[in-house]
Order: structure tokens, then C-alpha cells, then sequence
């Protein structure tokens, strides 16, 4: 299994950058293809069906965010810890992370159905006021929500796949989910033969019976939950590396919302106009798309190495690639938005609104490049602050208060507050790359002089209880810290041990062993022992002090890298 596990993951050691990313890039792409296409036939037959109908969809597409956000977030964690666990030889471990994930998955899930059939009401009154609109939402939203069970699952099995290397397979499942869809949709929605017409009802079935599909092929990913106590510790670390993700995700959710919102104010036109822009947008975004799922991985992987100057080329090849394929969405935006709206609508009032808007928003899908690019960036690399701050930056900082305050100069305004926002948050995020280049070009010069023998060289011998280790060598990963584990025992109850050995520079020890210290706690528990009482009996229970950690620092002579 670990050798199978090997040859998967070594694509990401391929000397040549771009023949690694259009290697994994093409599936992951196509999929999405596959998925862009099923949105938009989706909306398409809707249309054809109600223009209501359109507007249902447009007013639950938020919804539908909020359900790939918990999906798609927690199967990214998923796919970055197990990558890691992949470049440090942790198979196990690997396999204890993606069991975790599944019981993630199916408790999100059960959450959000419960959570959902209790405020889908509110929220779609809030947002639309056709009533004929209202009572579509009500039965799209209600159907796609308490039913995405598939989608969770499929979510974490797909990453669990792609963390192995292998992209083909989630591509094969998205395809024939994307397309059941849409063989189902017509069939559904207008009735064929004994099937009776079930309008946007049918839709919304056509959806879920894709989604079940696409889990169905990808359920070869599923992996034995681990113990318990072992489903915190995974649970813990799968959140720190996927809220990032989830968090990006749930803002996207709450913009679009509060954009629906302020345009309800002008007509219910503009709102339809704003989920179309999101439903041809998704086609035009997926090589963007695709490669920040791809990096996720191989940035993962290539920096829990420590190659620094990989992770540079990995992303400047990436956004070199982005730029080049978004060039095509530019033109078409800014030429021929009309023709784009027609495929959906034919009303006046949504051509006239939507021509404007898709001129305007198309000159921010240059600059958007670096500004979805580099919160991934920053995820990958176990850097959720300055990921985090990105996406606030783009969606709440931005966007939504400059829409605002252009809604107040009349409706054709309000869509240049997209380019303005993907500017400011490109420019922070390059700031925030261009930081972390310095600090990694300082981290290779001082390796330089470690492997001359011009800095004085520590080695640190730390004994810990192996209930605390799992999170010891994880911020020390973290932090950049490479240390050989071997397993150990002692004491008066003969407990499991593990002994870590440190090699760091003189300067980097209190850093070090505030990392030990913060994650090592003494505590009281109550064990059986091997003391033998006057009569014959069950092993005597004491209570004993554990965890704490004993360290050794000595002085290192020689110090060579061959």
C-alpha cells in the first residue's frame, strides 16, 4: 500500500513545474467544465420553464454556497493534512485523517438539513418578492438542502483521491454527476412519457440524483473512522487547514446575499442578473479554479519538504497560466455580453441591466487572478491568518460596502464596485506573498551557513508522553523545525514514550522548546499498576502524574549535510 501510495504522490516530485500542473491540471478542469455546464443547463431549462423560476435559483444559489462551503472546506483540510502525512512517509495517519473527515462530513450534514428547513422561509422572503418566486425558492431550496448528503460525501471522498495524486477518478465521478443532471433536467422538469411534469421540483431532483452519483464512483475513498480519541485530534487539525477554505466560501455566501439584497431594491431584474453573472462566470473561472485546487496539494506537499523555492515556482507558474486562460473571459465579457444573457433570458429589462453589468464586472477577471490565488497559497502552507484576511478583504471590506455606496449613484454604478475590490485585495495579497519570499530567502541563507559549519548547531533530545507527541510534531512541522522520532518506554508504569531528536541553531532553542512546552501538560490519571497487594487481585489503580516532557540540550561539534 505504501509503495502504491509512492508512485501516486510522485508526480509531485517531477523536476518540471507546468508538466506537473498540466499533468493533474486537464481532469480537475474538465470536471468542472462538466459542473459549469450542468449550472448552466440547469438555469437554462429553468428559464425556459419560469422566469420566476430563473429568479428561485438565483435567490437559493447562495444557499447552495453555504452546503459546498462546509463540503468542499472540510474535504480540503482533508486533502492538505493528508498530503502532508503523504511527503512525511505517515500513511496511517494519512488514512485516520480521511475516516475523520467522512464522520465530518455526514454530521455537517445532518446540521445544515435541520438548520435550513428551519430558515429557508425567512431568508427567501427577505430576498424576493414575486410570490410565484417565493413559493419556487421554497421547493428548490428546501429539496437541494435537506438532500445534499451526496455532496458531502462525494466532497471528502474526491479530496481523499486527489490527495494520493490521483485526479482521474473525481473527474470521471464529477462528469457522470454532471451529467445525469443534465439528461435528468428536461425529463424532470417538463415530464416525459409516464413521467409527469414537476417543474422546478424536478430540478432540484435532477441535482440530488447527480450528486449520489458522483459519490457513488468516488466511495472507494472511503477510510475506517479512527477511535474516538483519535477523531478530536484529526477533527482539530482538519479545521485549522480547511476553515480557511470553508471561511472563504461562507463569505462568498454572505456577499451574494447581501448584493441580492440591495439590488432587490431596484427590481427583481438585477437580482436574476447577478445569479446569471455567477452562473456564466463559473465557466469562465474554471481554469482559475482548477488550478487552485490542484496547488493545494502540491504546495502542501513541496513545502512539508521544505523546498521554498519550489513553492515560489509553483505559484508563478500557476498565475502565469491563470492570467493567460482568463484573457478569454475578458474578451467575451466586454463583447458579447448580450449573447452570453440570451442563452437564459429573453426579457428586455435583464439584456439591458445584464450588458452593463457584464462589461463592467469583466475587467476584474485579470486582477482576480492574484487575489484567489493567494489565499490558497497562504492555506496550503498552514498560513490560515493572512488567508483568512484576503478573503474578509475581497468580500466584506470591499465589495459589499463599496456596492453600497455606489447603489446610492443609481443601479449602473454599483457593478464597478467588483473590479475595485479584486484590485485592493490582488495588491494586499502580493504584499503578503512578496513577505513571505524575504523570510523564506533569509530561511535558506541561514541553512547555507548551517551546512558551511558558520552557525553553532543545538541538538535537542526531548522525551514525550505519546498522547502529546501528535501535536508537538505537528507545530514543529509547522514551524519549520525537522526532527527523527523514535518510539520509546520507561518509568515505573513502563508507558509508551516517544523520544524526538532536534537538530536547530543555537538562537532557534527557546523557540523551540516554548513549542514543546506549550503542547506538553502534566496531568493526573488514574492507571493500573504492576504493585501486588497481600492477596491475589486485578491490577491496583493509582493515580499518577503524566504527559510533561524531559529535555536534553548539548552542543554540536560537527554538523554536515551529505
Amino acid at each position: 500500500m505504501a509503495d502504491r501510495n509512492k508512485a501516486k504522490t510522485i508526480i509531485f516530485d517531477e523536476k518540471s513545474i507546468p508538466k506537473i500542473l498540466l499533468h493533474i491540471a486537464p481532469p480537475v478542469m474538465l470536471a468542472q467544465l462538466i459542473q459549469a455546464l450542468y449550472n448552466i443547463v440547469d438555469s437554462f431549462f429553468v428559464g425556459q420553464y419560469s422566469g420566476d423560476g430563473l429568479t428561485a435559483l438565483s435567490v437559493i444559489f447562495p444557499i447552495q454556497l453555504i452546503v459546498t462551503a462546509l463540503a468542499v472546506g472540510t474535504g480540503v483540510g482533508v486533502n492538505t493534512l493528508m498530503s502532508r502525512y503523504y511527503a512525511q512517509g505517515q500513511e496511517e495517519k494519512a488514512n485516520k485523517a480521511a475516516g475523520t473527515g467522512i464522520l465530518l462530513s455526514l454530521m455537517s450534514w445532518i446540521l445544515f438539513a435541520i438548520a435550513s428547513t428551519i430558515l429557508m422561509e425567512p431568508y427567501v422572503l427577505v430576498s424576493v418578492k414575486s410570490a410565484k418566486a417565493v413559493e419556487f425558492a421554497m421547493t428548490y431550496g428546501t429539496i437541494v438542502c435537506v438532500g445534499s448528503f451526496g455532496l458531502f460525501f462525494e466532497s471528502i471522498w474526491t479530496k481523499v483521491h486527489q490527495a494520493k495524486g490521483n485526479m482521474k477518478l473525481p473527474m470521471f465521478a464529477q462528469i457522470a454527476g454532471a451529467a445525469t443532471n443534465i439528461v435528468l433536467d428536461p425529463v424532470l422538469i417538463f415530464g416525459f412519457g409516464f413521467i409527469p411534469s414537476m417543474g422546478v421540483a424536478g430540478a432540484a431532483y435532477a441535482t440530488i440524483i447527480g450528486q449520489i452519483v458522483a459519490a457513488t464512483i468516488t466511495a472507494s475513498g472511503f477510510k475506517k473512522p479512527p477511535c474516538l480519541a483519535d477523531v478530536r485530534h484529526f477533527a482539530k487539525r482538519i479545521y485549522q487547514l480547511g476553515y480557511p477554505s470553508i471561511f472563504m466560501q461562507m463569505l462568498y455566501t454572505v456577499y451574494i446575499v447581501i448584493l441580492n439584497i440591495i439590488l432587490a431594491g431596484f427590481s427583481d431584474a438585477a437580482v436574476t442578473v447577478l445569479g446569471l453573472y455567477y452562473k456564466v462566470q463559473s465557466f469562465f473561472f474554471i481554469p482559475l479554479s482548477g488550478l487552485q485546487t490542484c496547488i493545494v496539494p502540491l504546495l502542501s506537499y513541496t513545502y512539508a519538504k521544505g523546498e521554498y523555492q519550489r513553492c515560489k515556482h509553483i505559484m508563478t507558474n500557476s498565475v502565469i497560466m491563470a492570467v493567460s486562460f482568463m484573457l478569454f473571459g475578458v474578451l467575451c465579457f466586454e463583447f458579447i455580453p448580450t449573447q452570453l444573457l440570451g442563452i437564459f433570458s429573453t426579457e428586455a429589462t435583464v439584456l439591458s441591466i445584464g450588458e452593463n453589468a457584464f462589461r463592467i464586472i469583466g475587467i476584474s477577471f485579470i486582477p482576480a487572478v492574484f487575489s484567489l490565488i493567494s489565499p490558497v497559497f497562504f492555506q496550503a502552507i498552514g498560513s490560515s491568518g493572512p488567508s483568512v484576511l484576503l478573503s474578509l478583504t475581497r468580500q466584506i471590506f470591499c465589495l459589499i460596502p463599496i456596492f453600497w455606496v455606489l447603489s446610492f449613484m443609481g443601479l449602473e454604478y454599483t457593478w464597478f464596485a467588483f473590479p475595485i475590490a479584486e484590485i485592493v485585495t490582488g495588491s494586499i495579497g502580493w504584499l503578503l506573498y512578496r513577505r513571505k519570499l524575504k523570510q523564506w530567502n533569509f530561511h535558506d541563507e541561514k541553512q547555507t551557513e548551517i551546512n558551511k559549519g558558520d552557525i553553532r548547531m543545538k541538538l535537542i533530545t526531548a522525551i514525550i508522553n505519546r498522547k502529546d507527541v501528535g501535536e508537538v510534531c505537528t507545530s514543529l512541522t509547522e514551524a519549520g523545525y525537522y526532527f527523527t522520532k523514535m518510539m520509546s518506554s520507561g518509568g515505573f508504569l513502563t508507558s509508551g514514550n516517544t523520544t524526538l531528536i532536534i537538530g536547530t541553531e543555537k538562537d532557534k532553542v527557546k523557540d523551540v522548546m516554548e513549542i514543546i512546552r506549550s503542547h506538553c501538560s502534566k496531568r493526573t490519571e488514574e492507571v493500573a499498576t504492576n504493585l501486588q497487594t497481600a492477596t491475589p487481585s486485578a491490577a491496583y489503580p493509582a493515580q499518577v502524574t503524566v504527559g510533561g516532557a524531559t529535555v536534553f540540550v548539548t552542543d554540536v561539534e560537527e554538523f554536515e549535510k551529505m
